[in-house]
């Protein structure tokens, strides 16, 4: 999709008179001109009168600060920058973040090169972005399994370290944990409020410049590239809640900066689950590779990767069952094991490793057109002593695939977008077979999105089984759910 894998911060810093309603050229947004500048302060980079109505604008401020440092504002990353229906992609999964960063950097210094000020060499930037994300939903299952919720699903605060260097940079990014105690096992309590705890989520150090060299590198606790995720849906795609992967690695990259051009990157990591043998050695990394071209209005992605072993994720460090089932390989992390916990103990030592590969491909067609499809699949099947299906070593798989369309209505952008979903050998995760939706997003407020979703699940059948190991996992309905959601975001 239109800037899927190319998350945009919208008006980081200053943007230099943007009107509030400005728009690519490539969208059916409107586009206004920028009003005038008037009495341009001698401490201030003395800019054009009028900014040009196409591409990108970013502009950091106050270049004079004593001590040649400042800290300034600018929304979210994965937010467009301004409003174009076809970037309404509202489920950033944060792969790739350093990549997006090295070219936000890049673009801060071409802006200020075209105005005249100088590159944002010897000065320390601290850039400071957030997000608050609540929702509403009704659930509508088999007999007794109704339920609805309020809750604030999100909130992120990222600060984004410039300098003093051209080539070094950094982000750390705090957010808060949303799960009722015993479901989390976080505190030991049910009360929701009372488990609303702040931690790291992400902190991470990158070596490069896109303006003198297409390689990087980056070390930190990081979302290594295995997978892309993206999705127009409010609901997490089914690989992305199984497979992505979390951990503190050591990566290296190269990043082409034309608009046709390959990219990839190899990483490592020590991951938690291990076999016995290697549990004090780096023992996890993966590769990624791909294409992406764009031209005349259309561009696509391609690629694929690999991961080592697919039990240091998410999905399978941390299960969604409830009490009483398989908690996943780090269920004892989060004291899933005293009281209030979401299940029986897991275990990080394994019998062997699974890898996995990664199979997308991403296309904007025209204005309007998006598609997007990526499947994942483990290779080798668990041992039947750490995850099971049907009695047997399970081998899980899932499929997401999507198409939207993009729109202007009411002068305000919106697009609709269809998507369906699978999983094979993951019932011991607490996943549905497969998963149909239709979500519609649009951005009445600027900085804000609003969405409203309808999904879809179909469990596994009834009489399949699954453990992880050796506890049951949940046990199926063979029966179908309706979700309808309801979710606003606001950015600063």
């Amino acid at each position: 999709m239109k800037s899927l894998i190319k998350p945009i911060i919208i008006g980081l810093g200053l943007l230099w008179n943007l009107p509030s309603y400005a728009a690519p050229a490539t969208t059916t947004t409107p586009i206004k001109k920028a009003a005038p500048v008037h009495q341009v302060s001698t401490n201030h980079i003395n800019g054009p009168s009028n900014l040009p109505e196409t591409g990108t604008k970013y502009l950091p401020i106050d270049l004079d600060t004593p001590g040649q440092s400042f800290v300034s504002t600018g929304p979210y990353l994965g937010v467009p920058l301004q409003y174009s229906g076809s970037n309404l992609i509202i489920n950033n999964p944060n792969i790739n973040e350093d990549v997006s960063l090295l070219n936000l950097r890049k673009n801060i210094n071409k802006r200020l090169a075209q105005m005249g000020g100088p590159h944002c060499v010897d000065h320390a930037h601290l850039l400071l972005s957030g997000q608050i994300e609540a929702q509403a939903f009704y659930k509508k299952g088999g007999p007794g399994s109704n339920s609805s919720d309020i809750n604030v699903t999100t909130v992120n605060l990222d600060s984004y370290i410039l300098g003093p260097s051209s080539w070094t940079s950094g982000l750390m990014s705090f957010s808060y944990e949303d799960d009722i105690g015993s479901e989390a096992g976080v505190i030991a309590t049910t009360h929701r409020v009372s488990n609303s705890r702040l931690f790291v989520n992400k902190a991470f150090i990158i070596v490069g410049d896109f303006a003198q060299s297409p390689f990087y590198g980056t070390i930190g606790q990081m979302y290594v590239p295995f997978g892309t995720y993206s999705t127009s849906f409010v609901t997490s795609p089914m690989t992305k809640t199984l497979f992505r992967t979390k951990d503190r690695a050591l990566l290296v990259g190269y990043q082409g900066q034309t608009p046709c051009t390959f990219y990839g990157s190899i990483y490592a990591f020590r991951g938690d689950a291990k076999i016995p043998s290697n549990s004090k050695r780096i023992n996890n990394g993966g590769i990624n590779v791909g294409y992406r071209a764009k031209k005349e209005g259309s561009g696509m992605d391609i690629g694929a990767g690999v991961l080592a072993n697919i039990a240091d994720s998410f999905g399978l460090q941390r299960t969604l069952n409830g009490p009483g089932v398989w908690g996943g390989f780090g269920a004892g992390a989060y004291n899933a094991c005293g009281p209030g916990g979401t299940g029986p103990c897991g275990s990080e030592s394994i019998v062997h490793r699974v890898p996995a590969y990664e199979m997308r491909a991403m296309f904007d067609i025209g204005e309007h057109w998006d598609l997007l499809a990526e499947y994942i699949f483990a290779s080798t099947a668990f041992n039947p002593n750490d995850a099971t299906f049907k009695s047997i070593g399970a081998k899980p798989q899932a499929l997401n695939a999507e198409i939207a369309y993009s729109f202007c209505a009411f002068n305000r952008p919106n697009s609709i977008a269809v998507g369906y979903g699978m999983t094979k050998e993951a019932l011991m995760l607490g996943l549905p077979a497969q998963r149909w939706g239709v979500v519609w997003n649009t951005s009445i407020w600027r900085d804000t999105l609003e969405s409203l979703e309808f999904r879809h699940d179909r469990d596994y059948a009834g009489s399949a089984t699954s453990s992880g190991n050796n506890i049951p996992g949940p046990t199926p309905s063979g029966l179908s759910d309706n979700v309808l959601t309801a979710q606003f975001d606001i950015y600063f």
